[in-house]
């Protein structure tokens, strides 16, 4: 099956970007070593390609209604110019993808999906649309997401003549909508692009003082900052609170919705048995996806995602409590092979 094409590509390809296979996109890895590329988000601006992820739009007067039923987070209360994140979450409470929504009007919300496709979006919630007076309409083909990260992105925002909201808000310029997300642990800010305006845009802020990022960069400063993704980091039988995802994604104060009474009972109780942990290499090795992690003879875990970066390499794995302890050494086996590995809590150190 052919990959699918960022709008961005041709840009891509004249700034001599690599490309690897991302959820079956094409999309570029590398522009400059990953140390480059990270370490201009540490301290400056760097600008990324997130074409995979779907944008979709509610509207109508039971809109917000409609969503803070569906979703994890408190929506029905969001101002207009206001964002947060939610987990999608069936009724057993595992989450089933991750998503980003902003009130951009009276009756209407902007959705920018996570780890899940329109297409399974749709299927999954279009179901539940019955006597709500609210149409969910699939933008992605019309909108693309890049993202900016670092410390200086509000400066490079102003000289490409955008605002850059804070944390939680979302405000508009002409057809774009800005975010703010931070994806890196540096801050940030989504921008939702009209995709016929995106090379223009992409193109704007690497003059206004952005270096180009590509997803090995991306994906290293996410791992060191203890972020997860879906559904690699968690599959869909993970929790929130075994994810670490409660304070960013939850609401504890808005009503029903879909998964709410494990995830409160879970919330009093505090009973998880396994959560999300950081591993350092003790080789530069980055273990395949559900290698077992042992303490002794005890398999205590699974490796998740893993990063590259300055030769050290750093793992996401969801281990139970016996591993919960910062220094602890663990094995990591797959393949026939075990390699040493040390506990850390996240984020990682820097």
């Amino acid at each position: 099956m052919a990959l699918i094409r960022t709008p961005l590509f041709p840009v891509h390809v004249a700034a001599g970007a690599q490309f690897g296979e991302l959820d079956g996109w094409l999309l570029p890895t590398n522009f400059r070593t990953v140390e480059e590329e990270a370490g201009q988000a540490r301290r400056g601006a760097v600008v990324f390609d997130l074409a995979p992820h779907g944008v979709l739009e509610l509207v109508g007067p039971d809109a917000r209604k409609w969503a803070n039923g569906m979703f994890t987070n408190n929506i029905r209360d969001l101002a207009v110019g206001a964002c947060n994140r939610s987990a999608m979450g069936d009724e057993k409470g595992k989450i089933q993808g991750l998503l980003e929504v902003a009130r951009t009007g009276d009756e209407s919300l902007l959705v920018v999906l996570d780890g899940v496709t329109p297409a399974a979006f749709v299927e999954r919630y279009g179901k539940f649309i019955i006597f709500d007076d609210v149409e969910l309409t699939d933008r992605s083909e019309e909108r693309t997401v890049i993202h900016m990260a670092g410390p200086e992105a509000g400066a490079v925002l102003a000289r490409a003549g955008l605002a850059a909201p804070g944390a939680g808000c979302a405000v508009a310029a002409a057809e774009i909508w800005l975010l703010g997300r931070d994806r890196t642990g540096f801050g940030g800010v989504d921008l939702v692009v009209p995709t016929s305006a995106i090379t223009e845009v992409w193109s704007a802020l690497r003059e206004a003082g952005a270096g180009a990022g590509g997803a090995e960069a991306l994906e290293s400063l996410r791992i060191r900052a203890g972020l997860v993704r879906w559904p690699v980091d968690m599959g869909e039988r993970a929790l929130v609170h075994e994810m670490r995802l409660v304070e960013a994604c939850c609401s504890f104060q808005k009503g029903c919705y879909i998964g709410q009474e494990v995830i409160n009972r879970i919330d009093v109780m505090g009973q998880v048995q396994k959560k999300l942990w950081g591993l350092r290499m003790v080789e530069d090795a980055i273990p395949p996806l559900e290698a077992e992690i042992r303490l002794g003879e005890q398999v205590i875990g699974v490796a998740r995602s893993g990063a590259r970066e300055g030769g050290v390499a750093r793992v996401l794995a969801v281990l139970r409590k016996a591993a919960w302890q910062p220094g602890l050494e663990v094995d990591v086996i797959a393949n026939g092979r075990t390699v040493r590995a040390i506990v850390e809590d996240l984020p990682f150190p820097a």
